[in-house]
């Protein structure tokens, strides 16, 4: 009786190993280890894995043209933010790794020039929003490749983008300035009549480091403008969380609770008020993350189940203010199944193995906080002659032709 006991309980053992296996995170570093100080930080193996992957992809994609190979054209709308959000990977993986730092800002520099595919924002004038897709509007998309040109300089010195970093710059804050006298909202759109507190918040960042290098102020007064804007007009009375969208024709505020909206909005927002965002930030996480055991995800709407958006941008949040125990649930959740592929360390993700999401996913990994990359001493961090950009056009900043390899072989 007693042998067949012990057979059973290790067989019960064996199976519950084996459960857990598969169904309770493994193979990653402490958590604590992804918050360590700079200084004191250094890259995780899936770190490296991860941005060899997003070294590799990027380099591959500077000699290529317009051509995306790989990339689902089925998300093509979402291109840009997978772009942007891994982008913003690179300031904090050379702050971490000094010895990494070269190949970071390269692939800043490969991001930018694909950013600037005609693949990338064609929609705009495709839909028929405007012949001009980025001298008014499309904040959506000029936000985040001027917060792009913005850390490129700052991290770099190389003044490559400074002239259309200038233009694209004086075109957002020359829009803000428009609407303020008008009177409709603050800020800039996204579309036509359209405006979002999150894509506000890119291109509120990228005039903070533009500040920063050109002596400006447009941070202290224009953003001023619309961070008030957004408090007073876009903000839920009950608990101060940030709404989804306000229709400027009908002066109306979209009052739907967003989880992504709240954690994109709180992150980059806190490098100008700390305070009101760090205070929403535990409210925010009452209403939006659920956990279950060593996992969490975070909802779109409180009522709601789990968004996987809302979720990788609630596992940025939660980097942004420091939150160990919820970035560790998170990215249990979003990051689960790895694996190694040979001796590289070049970890593959099976949920988001592609391209559009590995970037963003690295950048919810080694974020050190906007405030730590703004205050680092960059190469970059000094003060620069404003270029001459009064003869530029967007048709300058953008291409308009399409460079692909189909074009080359007929």
């Amino acid at each position: 009786m007693r042998k067949k006991i012990g057979i059973a309980v290790g067989i019960l053992t064996l199976l519950l190993a084996v459960g857990a296996y598969f169904v309770l995170p493994h193979g990653h570093a402490p958590a604590d280890a992804y918050f360590a100080p700079i200084g004191e930080r250094v890259l995780q193996k899936d770190e490296i894995g991860q941005f060899n992957y997003v070294f590799e992809t990027y380099e591959h994609l500077s000699f290529t043209g317009d051509e995306f190979k790989g990339w689902n054209t089925d998300e093509q709308l979402l291109w840009r933010y997978g772009i942007a959000f891994g982008a913003y990977a690179m300031p904090s993986i050379a702050m971490i790794s000094p010895e990494h730092a070269p190949r970071a800002i390269l692939s800043l520099q490969h991001m930018i020039d694909k950013m600037k595919s005609k693949k990338v924002w064609g929609d705009w004038t495709e839909y028929g929003l405007s012949d001009d897709p980025i001298s008014e509007g499309n904040i959506m998309y000029k936000g985040h490749l001027n917060l792009m040109y913005g850390l490129y300089q700052l991290i770099s010195g190389d003044e490559r983008y400074s002239t259309e970093f200038s233009w694209l710059t004086e075109k957002i804050v020359t829009e803000m300035r428009k609407h303020h006298a008008e009177g409709k909202h603050e800020g800039a759109d996204c579309e036509p009549g359209r405006y979002f507190a999150q894509c506000n918040s890119i291109s509120l960042l990228s005039l903070k480091i533009y500040d920063q290098l050109y002596g400006t102020t447009y941070g202290d007064v224009e953003a001023r403008w619309t961070i008030d804007f957004i408090k007073e007009k876009m903000t839920d009375e009950e608990f101060g969380f940030y709404l989804k969208m306000y229709q400027s024709d009908l002066r109306f505020c979209n009052p739907m609770l967003s989880g992504y909206t709240n954690a994109w909005t709180m992150a980059f927002l806190r490098a100008f008020e700390p305070t009101y965002n760090e205070s929403l930030y535990p409210v925010w996480k009452e209403h939006f993350t659920k956990s279950i055991g060593p996992y969490a995800f975070v909802k779109e709407d409180p009522e709601a189940g789990p968004s996987p958006l809302a979720t990788m941008t609630g596992m940025m949040a939660a980097k942004e203010f420091g939150d160990v125990k919820l970035w560790r649930k998170l990215r249990n959740s979003i990051d689960r199944n790895i694996y190694q592929k040979g001796d590289s360390f070049q970890y593959l993700y099976k949920e988001v193995n592609n391209p559009i999401y590995n970037g963003p996913l690295l950048w919810t990994k080694v974020h050190v906080g906007w405030q730590n990359i703004l205050a680092h001493d960059w190469v970059g961090n000094h003060r620069y002659e404003k270029p001459a950009i009064q003869d530029l056009a967007w048709t300058d900043i953008l291409p308009q032709e399409l460079h692909l390899i189909d074009d080359l072989l007929h």
